[in-house]
């Protein structure tokens, strides 16, 4: 009763792969054997020695895939979740086999044949193993290859887990019957613990979810031990509620899982690679093409107040770094004036009269184009503070730390809904979580767009609107 689908899936993978493989080995085999006559080339393929290293050569594949764990459950993994696995299992056989052919020659009758079949048939496998995912995923869609499952779990987390497995339905589960937990003297009692067992003894299950709180622990035991009994899976959802915000990422530290308290935009590759190139072209390409209105700006800011032209200040950015922004100078350089703990206000008597056409204007943010190019800001993301208002703001505002998980950007989702200079910071940072939470670099261009749409149209949206 314990897990037969699941073997005979596994058994019907293993004769997909090697099907594939063997096609693969042949077909390059053959491939590099075209100059002989196909009497030749059939006598090479089947004459035993090459039987023999064929099959060692399957053998070292499939254990391989084993070993990296190819034929382990993962219905909710993405449908690409096997080209990793294929490569580790490509690198690991390729070099075995290099090293066996010293000693048996067959292995390699030419120079490239192993290299050759280590690629075809990891591009061969990836795309088998995609189409055949995406097509049980659509079967699934539609109600086949349904596992039915039992809910356990508190309030809150019933409904999230309800929610997900009904937008999921690719996953392929069904919720038979959900028990929910309301503590104890509500639920959780003998009554409650006998109905769910007599409900799992009378019903055909594939799995339970169980989402009890960590007090209920004694509780989570006795299902468990029910449930293994009538030879179904227990899957357990940790007690993380209260601090989980958002979905989870789960990684692995020599067996013992790390659970992120949220999902960390800086740390995925779309982020690192995609967002960093698409900064990097857009202020190249902003820094060339304005060029000469910089230089036009630089000779107004000279000509029209005493000082440098740029202005240079400490701003806390990705990870809570200190780094250096760059602005073009738009205030009057007074001895009694701090710069780094000054809140500039509507009608601030320090701005230069150029000054504020630069702000109204936001031209005086061109320079940071250059902190771009250097790493230290983005084009999108939450705009960087000083450190003298971090400290207040930390203490002040819940999660405001948590705006710098992303690098500061030039303009972000609170700036194109209004929220720049003096509004309420509670609201900046909503917005700002919001974006981290909501990450994508398709989010980054709708902003970058609403914000040139905002300053060619001289029009501010309505603060507070968090839907993108």
């Amino acid at each position: 009763m314990f897990r037969l689908r699941a073997y005979l899936i596994n058994a019907y993978l293993v004769s997909f792969d090697f099907i594939i493989t063997t096609w693969c080995y042949l077909a390059v085999l053959h491939s590099e054997l075209r100059s002989g006559s196909p009497q030749t080339v059939f006598q090479t393929l089947w004459r035993p020695a090459q039987v023999s290293v064929f099959g060692f050569a399957l053998l070292t594949w499939i254990s391989l895939s084993f070993y990296f764990g190819m034929y382990r459950s993962r219905r909710l993994a993405s449908p690409f979740a096997d080209l990793i696995i294929l490569a580790k299992v490509g690198v690991a056989g390729w070099i075995i086999l290099e090293s066996v052919s010293h000693l048996a020659p067959e292995l390699a009758p030419t120079r490239f044949f192993l290299f050759r079949f280590v690629v075809t048939n990891f591009l061969a496998l990836s795309l088998a193993r995609s189409a055949l995912r995406l097509g049980v995923r659509e079967i699934r869609r539609r109600g086949r290859d349904a596992k039915h499952l039992v809910l356990i779990a508190s309030p809150e987390l019933g409904v999230r887990l309800s929610e997900k497995i009904q937008q999921r339905t690719d996953y392929g589960y069904q919720i038979v019957r959900s028990f929910v937990y309301r503590g104890p003297g509500n639920d959780g009692g003998e009554d409650w613990i006998q109905e769910i067992r007599n409900f799992v003894r009378s019903v055909r299950l594939d799995d339970v979810i169980l989402a009890l709180p960590y007090g209920a622990s004694d509780i989570t035991a006795r299902l468990i031990a029910e449930c293994e009994s009538q030879g179904i899976s227990v899957r357990i959802v940790p007690d993380l509620f209260p601090v989980i915000q958002t979905d989870m990422r789960i990684y692995e530290l020599d067996g013992i899982p790390l659970v992120n308290a949220r999902l960390y935009p800086a740390e995925s590759f779309g982020y690192v690679v995609l967002k960093r190139a698409f900064d990097i072209c857009f202020s190249l390409a902003v820094l060339v093409f304005l060029s000469p209105l910089y230089l036009f700006i630089a000779l107004m800011v000279r000509l029209t107040s005493s000082g440098p032209v740029f202005f240079s200040q400490d701003r806390v950015g990705l990870n809570g770094r200190k780094f250096k922004m760059l602005k073009f100078r738009t205030m009057r350089q007074v001895p009694s004036l701090d710069p780094d703990s000054h809140w500039t206000v509507r009608n601030d008597p320090y701005i230069t009269p150029l000054g504020h056409w630069l702000r109204r204007s936001n031209l005086d943010e061109l320079p940071q184009f250059l902190n771009v190019l250097t790493g230290d800001m983005s084009i999108v993301g939450p705009r960087p503070e000083r450190p003298f208002f971090l400290e207040k703001f930390r203490r002040e505002i819940p999660e405001y730390m948590a705006r710098h998980f992303v690098k500061s950007g030039i303009t972000g989702w609170a700036q194109v809904n209004g929220l720049r200079g003096d509004t309420p910071i509670p609201e900046r940072v909503a917005h700002d979580l919001y974006y981290i939470r909501n990450w994508a670099l398709t989010f980054d261009i709708k902003i970058l767009f609403l914000t040139l749409l905002r300053y060619f149209s001289h029009g501010d949206r309505k603060p507070g609107v968090l839907k993108p």
